[in-house]
C-alpha cells in the first residue's frame, strides 16, 4: 500500500488508490477512520470517516454514517452521507437515508429514500421528513414535462 517514511509512519497515496478494504466476507461493527480512501465490500455497522474517497461496492452494505470527501455508493446504506465534494449513486445503489453533498450524481437504477440538500456551505440538519425517490427512466422524465 504506503511506503513507509522515516518516522514510521505509512505515507497516503497522491495517486487516489484505495489504502483499505472490507472484503465482502467481512463484517465490522465500530467506527472506522482512514487517512486514504476505502472500499467496503463486505458489512459494516459503524460510522465511517475518510478525508478521500468512501467507495461502497456493489456487495457492501453500511448501517452508520458516512463523511468524507467523496463518497460512491453501489450497495445498501442506511445512514445520512455529508460528502464535502460529490455523492454517486451507481445503478446498484440502495439508500435510505440524508444526503449532504455539493454535487450529487444518480444513476438510473438507484433507489434514494430521503432528502438531500446540496451546495457549498450546507450545514448538517436533523431530517424532517422523507421521501422517495426513484431515478426515472428517460421517457418517463419527459412524459412528466
Amino acid at each position: 500500500m504506503g511506503k513507509r517514511n522515516s518516522e514510521h509512519e505509512f505515507k497516503r497515496p497522491s495517486n487516489g488508490e484505495i489504502t483499505t478494504l472490507v472484503g465482502n466476507d467481512a463484517e465490522l461493527r465500530g467506527s472506522i477512520t482512514t487517512k486514504g480512501s476505502i472500499r467496503i465490500d463486505g458489512t459494516v455497522i459503524g460510522e465511517i470517516s475518510s478525508p478521500d474517497t468512501v467507495t461502497v461496492g456493489g456487495t457492501g452494505s453500511v448501517e452508520g454514517n458516512i463523511s468524507a470527501e467523496n463518497i460512491v455508493i453501489g450497495g445498501h446504506i442506511k445512514g445520512t452521507l455529508t460528502a464535502r465534494s460529490r455523492v454517486t449513486l451507481e445503478s446498484t445503489a440502495r439508500l435510505e437515508g440524508d444526503l449532504i453533498t455539493a454535487r450529487l450524481v444518480i444513476i438510473e437504477g438507484a433507489i434514494f429514500c430521503g432528502k438531500s440538500s446540496m451546495g457549498e456551505s450546507q450545514k448538517v440538519q436533523k431530517p424532517t421528513s422523507s421521501f422517495v425517490n426513484k431515478v426515472l427512466e428517460p421517457e418517463a422524465a419527459s412524459k412528466k414535462s
